[in-house]
């Protein structure tokens, strides 16, 4: 195997992949702390999953202003809060739909 043109290498470019990524790690976050915490016989059950719900979101809005805050060469982008909520109110669907049957 010859690394000497290691550099050369093409970087594989898919436009707005970090979207993407936001959305999907907030749906898979969304679904997988309501599967965890949530039982659906609790009196509560609505209530802890707004909880989640809004957790995430304050979650996401936190992160994003660390990155503008700290010295880090990422910067605060309301798109990726924007693809944060769109993913966690999906996940919470898939969970409720899941949770149907």
């Amino acid at each position: 195997m010859n690394l000497s043109n290691i550099n050369e290498v093409k970087e594989i470019n898919i436009p707005n992949i970090d979207k993407i990524v936001h959305f999907m790690f907030y749906t898979t976050s969304s679904f997988l702390w309501s599967w965890a915490l949530l039982n659906k016989k609790s009196q509560a059950h609505k209530l802890n999953l707004m909880l989640i719900v809004f957790g995430l979101i304050l979650f996401g809005l936190a992160v994003e202003f660390m990155q503008d805050v700290l010295p880090t060469k990422r910067s605060f982008e309301w798109l990726d809060v924007l693809c944060n909520t769109l993913g966690v109110f999906f996940g919470t669907m898939l969970y409720l739909i899941s949770t149907k049957k």
